[in-house]
């Protein structure tokens, strides 16, 4: 090998390692970011309450930066900026105006994120949730809750969400929708009596307890102390 060939292939190793190590940094600022932007929403979980207004910026902002950052679209990173947007007017009743372009927002990033990641169950179900609080019915809505169901089956927090969003949406659900819900139903009340708490009282508010009641079978119902007096 001559000289000048050494030089130009030691040339080209010395690009390729500062590429490598420019990515890499990219990649631990867009992870840092991300950390940043995960650990408000941790704290608006668990609030149950939606952020202030710079509180949510600044997890807007950690979110879009480590979305910039990473070299490819990044579904985890995506779908996160979209939880970011669904949280910061969620207490506004469905079909508000005031709340339809945080909604939006949300619902761009979910669609991009199951774009970059089809098999994650939690977006699609976020997707559909986000259709529930757009009031959009429609053949998206209907992908989104068919696919988190496919995707999800024996996963708590999809149980939990589809069963939530079936339950809300029951007048617009067509019979297999309906048949899906009940089954998520099921397997949420199954999982504990926390769970079962929480959706006879979204039973009750949607005027459902009766429909709920009859779909869980009697042992259940007993273990989970639901259902106990006639409805």
């Amino acid at each position: 090998m001559s000289a000048v060939t050494q030089k130009v292939s030691a040339l080209l190793v010395l690009l390729l390692a500062l590429a490598l190590l420019f990515a890499g940094a990219r990649m631990a600022l867009a992870g840092i970011a991300s950390y940043q932007a995960e650990a408000f929403l941790a704290v608006w979980e668990k609030a149950a309450n939606q952020p202030d207004a710079r509180a949510w910026q600044i997890a807007h902002n950690a979110a879009q930066r480590a979305i910039s950052l990473y070299p490819v679209a990044n579904g985890d990173y995506l779908d996160r900026l979209g939880r970011i947007h669904s949280w910061q007017q969620f207490r506004q009743p469905y079909a508000d105006p005031s709340a339809e372009s945080s909604r939006r927002a949300a619902l761009d990033a979910y669609r991009a994120a199951v774009d970059a990641r089809p098999t994650w169950p939690y977006t699609w179900a976020r997707q559909a949730h986000t259709k529930l609080y757009l009031q959009e019915f429609d053949g998206e809505f209907d992908l989104a809750l068919a696919r988190a169901f496919q995707l999800g089956p024996w996963r708590n927090g999809i149980n939990r969400e589809l069963a939530e969003i079936g339950l809300s949406a029951w007048p617009h659900l067509d019979q297999s929708q309906r048949l899906a819900t009940l089954e998520s139903v099921r397997r949420s009340v199954a999982n504990g009596p926390a769970e079962a708490q929480h959706l006879y009282k979204i039973a009750q508010h949607t005027g459902l307890t009766q429909v709920l009641c009859d779909s869980l079978e009697p042992a259940l119902r007993s273990a989970r102390k639901l259902c106990l007096i006639p409805q």
